[in-house]
This record gives C-alpha cells, structure tokens and sequence, in this order.
C-alpha cells in the first residue's frame, strides 16, 4: 500500500466496499456539530423500541483512507444482531487533517451521543460502547483515555479489533500485503508527520503512564500482524492496573480479518463473540 498514492487507495476501497442487502429498521446520515467543521455519521436503527443500547464505532483504514460505505453491511448485521443503534464516525483523515483532527472527531460525536440529541431519540445513552477497527481500535483506546483525562462520562466498554495500541512494528516477521512494516509507518507518517509525536498517548495509547479507571477492554489481535506484541502488552498493562480486560489473539489470521464475515470462519466467530460481549455489557447495565 505504501507504493499507492493515497487518493488511489480511497477510490479502490469505494469500489470494492461490500454492498448492503441486509434490511436495517432504519439507516440515518447525519452531521454532528463540531470545531472541525462538522463530523458526518450514519446512525443504524434496529426497530422502534425505546432505551436501546449504542455503539460508537470508528473505521480502518490507517487514519487516511475509509468513510461511512466502508462497513455499511457488516454495520447492519451488528445492529440488527446486538439490538443496538448504531452511531458510525466518518472522521477526518490524513495527511489533510493530522492527529488529533480523528480524535477530535471522535470525542465530539461520543459527547454529542452523550447530549442525547434529537437524531438519537429515546436511546438510553448511559448504555454506550465505543468500537473501532485497526486505526478505529486504536481511537477507541485514545479516546477512552481522553475522555477519562477529561472527567467526561465514559463509555461502558471499549472493544478494539487489532487496534495499534502503540506506533511500533513490534513484528516485522508478520508482514503480508495487507499490511507491512512499511505500510505501518507510511500511514503513520501520514497521521503524525514529526516521529517524536508519536509518542503521544493521542498517537500511542499504550504508552500512557496511567491506566486506572479506563473501561473495561475487549482487546482482539490477529496473529500475523506487524503491530500484535505492542496492543496486547497494552492489554497486560490494562488488566495489572486492574481494568477488566478480555484478550483474545485468533491464531492464523492476519490484520484486518475481522470484518470478512462471509469468506472468513474465524471472522463469523468473532462476530457472535463481539455481538455476545455487547449483550453481557448491557444487560450488567440494566
């Protein structure tokens, strides 16, 4: 990927985002307010009923590439099979909008959520998880950090799907063409140009100094994956401070399986592990 112009790599992802066939209740695009202009998101309905759960989800994509079509099917399904709204975040991206432009986007729809606005009616927002997926895993870890920093309220849980919890190739030996130790670095570059940055906890979550108090984690990895030693001490260092924290590493699969539900087993079993995390969350909330 490293070798594409980045404008090349935005179209190729939108011709190949997996169509939707799943019916939604009802799918919503929306405009949360915000410093950076305004962050669009698209909200997933699963039916009517009053006080359901949400879940903030943030996409891949190295901080660079991505956008609202890029998850719409799996996003449904999800939906449908948590009976949860649904709120997807298509922030900002890179190398137009540095860190912390994603982060910033984040937080302002997480307290918007939180606000319980008009787009997101009879919701129970004090039953929120916040989601991501690889560069969205690991704005999920920054912004539970941030919001804890701010004394702002927190949500429930944070699951991370090989989010890099550190801007590191702690594995070099797990390069594929999906994802390289060049890839890493050209998408950090991207998003935080000045190396010495990078050791931000906005960048690098993992090397926060102190973790109490954050919420409780499903952190998942994949085995080939460049960046896995890095977020799964992240993890370790989250259950010694005493955060509950649910670490799995699913063997033989490489970054960015998570989402391949129709062509990868390993992906469809990490679905009914996310959609039964949500369920224990939200009924201990009840």
């Amino acid at each position: 990927m490293h070798e594409t112009p980045v404008e090349d790599l935005r179209a190729a992802l939108a011709a190949h985002a997996i169509p939707a066939t799943t019916p939604i209740h009802h799918r919503q695009d929306s405009v949360v307010p915000s410093a950076g202009g305004g962050v669009p998101v698209r909200i997933y309905r699963p039916s009517d009923a009053p006080g359901l759960p949400v879940v903030q989800w943030m996409h891949s994509g190295g901080f660079a590439v991505g956008n609202l079509d890029q998850n719409e099917e799996y996003l449904r399904k999800l939906s449908i099979a948590s009976q949860a709204v649904i709120v997807s975040v298509d922030y900002r991206l890179a190398p137009e909008h540095p860190c912390p432009a994603a982060l910033d986007d984040c937080r302002a729809v997480w307290e918007w959520i939180t606000s319980a606005p008009d787009e997101l009616r009879s919701v129970d927002a004090t039953r929120a998880v916040i989601a991501g997926e690889s560069a969205g895993g690991a704005l999920t870890f920054a912004l539970a950090q941030q919001l804890r920093e701010a004394g702002l309220p927190l949500p429930l849980a944070q699951i991370s799907l090989y989010g890099t919890a550190v801007m590191e190739v702690t594995n070099p030996e797990h390069a594929t063409a999906l994802l390289s130790p060049e890839d890493c670095y050209w998408f950090w570059g991207m998003y935080v140009p000045d190396p010495a940055d990078r050791t931000s906890p906005q960048a690098s979550p993992g090397l926060a100094p102190d973790l109490g108090g954050l919420p409780p984690a499903l952190v998942v990895t994949a085995e080939v994956d460049p960046t896995r030693d890095g977020t799964e001490e992240y993890a370790r260092r989250l259950q010694e401070t005493g955060v509950p924290v649910d670490l799995r590493r699913y063997e033989g699969m490489m970054h960015g399986f998570a989402t391949m539900t129709t062509v990868l087993p390993a992906a469809k079993e990490l679905f009914g592990q996310i959609v039964d995390y949500l369920a224990e969350v939200f009924t201990q909330q009840r």
